[in-house]
């Protein structure tokens, strides 16, 4: 019946009806694309670059000075880290990032971590293991009590049977070999573990000042008794970027906020160059005696001038960035190693960590410094320099204390004190002679501008120059998100 019907039509009629269908065709597909209806796609980019390459998806690999591209059959990431975009034409809740690569490393570079850009003010990413060589270690040199996807348990002597026994003891502050407590003897990677810390001794609480100034983005954990408490900041705008620099303070009882004020930055010209203060005040009263996290969400263009806390207990997590300040500076830790890192040229030079002289004399690159166990002191004769470690910083041996575990990261010693490591963490697969990785990300939180959301590969300690490097060959990133019709119908 189609036949006879199809013959009566005019030939340009047909013509006109063949393209109308190819053009149709095209619409829905790029719709498809677009919208992408069931919630689920994947984009992936392969080198060498072939019709597969994902290039116009998976783009934006920088800085140019930490690749190398000359054969054009890998990605070669020499220094640390390198950044890279993934556009998609709508939000998605989750991705799983599957990486195919060659691990050209040396030992001291033991570590790949992959990262999603959580917060563009702070450059806050989170980080999600491909390979931890430290760990793959003690998985073969300690006793395994639970080695499965989700989970990895190993002690140093076999005390335990039973992972709910475990557990248990660990709730209940009760470990075989752990006398002063699970902080001293228990180590975590990429697992999150919720203490009920409390300090060894009673000691009432003091008010706090620090007048050191700080740059940039800062947390720390405050120690508070069940009394009200106070916090009082003052801020500098220095007014050098020509975004807007709002500040945010969160107070955090257990990763919930008990506490927060914000201040918006309404300066119509906040490129002039004209600095501005500005003050926030936070106070409370704490519930239980213990640990808060304060989190101070500022852009690198705000100088925190001042802190006054009703408590003397106070100590900066991971990361400290004094600036104009008065002279030498004196800064504890309990890290076991400093990395260093500064973008001006004056504040290279020597610093003494725990008694040792380092040099550093190059801009934007880090150092690593190690040292032993302990409380250890840092003495600075210039400001303006980054101090990173995975402990705290504080500006007295007084303040200084820490309710985090050990981490077991590139520079992880389990020692005399480490009997437990709990870590989640699945080895890389081997297939023929690449290596295969995955990490999972929630995207809900995670930002997004024009499109795209950011991407890193951190691989600490990796330095242009010492001829180690990770080969690349294909990224590939499957997305999860909300049908359409759940869209219409929600």
């Amino acid at each position: 019946m189609l036949k006879p019907l199809l013959t009566k039509w005019p030939f340009l009629f047909k013509i006109r009806l063949f393209f109308g269908l190819i053009l149709l065709i095209l619409v829905l597909v790029f719709l498809y694309f677009k919208i992408i209806p069931f919630g689920h796609i994947t984009y992936s980019r392969v080198w060498p670059v072939g019709l597969r390459s994902g290039k116009g998806f998976i783009y934006d690999f920088k800085p140019a000075e930490r690749m190398d591209l000359s054969d054009n059959q890998s990605l070669r990431i020499i220094a640390d880290p390198v950044y890279f975009s993934l556009f998609t034409p709508r939000r998605f809740d989750s991705v799983l990032v599957t990486v195919k690569y060659r691990n050209r490393l040396g030992s001291k570079t033991p570590l790949i971590e992959l990262g999603v850009l959580k917060d563009k003010l702070t450059g806050n990413y989170e980080l999600k293991p491909l390979q931890n060589d430290v760990l793959d270690h003690w998985r073969f040199s300690w006793p395994r009590l639970e080695d499965s996807d989700s989970r990895l348990i190993l002690q140093a002597t076999r005390n335990y049977n039973s992972v709910e026994k475990f557990f248990s003891d660990l709730k209940n502050n009760n470990l075989h070999d752990c006398p002063a407590g699970p902080a001293s003897c228990v180590a975590t990677y990429n697992y999150p573990l919720a203490l009920n810390y409390r300090l060894p001794s009673y000691a009432p609480l003091t008010p706090l000042t620090i007048n050191q100034p700080l740059r940039g983005a800062h947390q720390f954990y405050l120690y508070l008794q069940n009394q009200p408490w106070r916090l009082n900041f003052d801020f500098i705008d220095l007014n050098q970027d020509k975004g807007q620099d709002p500040i945010t303070i969160n107070v955090y009882s257990d990763d919930k906020i008990i506490a927060t004020e914000s201040l918006a930055d309404n300066n119509p010209q906040p490129d002039s160059g004209k600095s501005e203060s500005r003050n926030i005040t936070i106070n409370g009263t704490a519930a239980t005696p213990g640990v808060y996290r304060v989190e101070i969400k500022v852009s690198d263009d705000i100088v925190i001038a001042k802190i006054v806390s009703s408590s003397n207990k106070l100590a900066f997590i991971n990361k400290l960035w004094p600036v104009s300040g008065p002279g030498a500076l004196s800064v504890f830790t309990d890290a076991a190693y400093l990395q260093v890192k500064t973008f001006n040229p004056a504040s290279l030079g020597e610093l003494d960590f725990a008694g040792k002289k380092f040099n550093f004399d190059k801009t934007y690159q880090p150092f690593y410094f190690k040292s032993g166990e302990g409380i250890k002191n840092i003495k600075l004769g210039k400001d303006d320099i980054i101090l990173e470690n995975n402990g705290v910083f504080a500006f007295s041996a007084a303040s200084l204390f820490n309710p985090g575990l050990k981490k077991v990261d590139a520079f992880f010693n389990p020692g005399d004190s480490v009997k437990y490591i709990i870590a989640d963490y699945v080895q890389p697969i081997e297939s023929e002679d690449l290596k295969i990785a995955r990490a999972e990300f929630d995207l809900r939180d995670a930002y997004r501008e024009k499109g795209r959301y950011t991407f890193l590969f951190s691989i600490p300690g990796l330095v242009a120059g010492e001829n180690e490097y990770l080969e690349i060959k294909e990224i590939s990133l499957s997305l999860s998100g909300k049908t359409l019709w759940q869209k219409i119908f929600r």
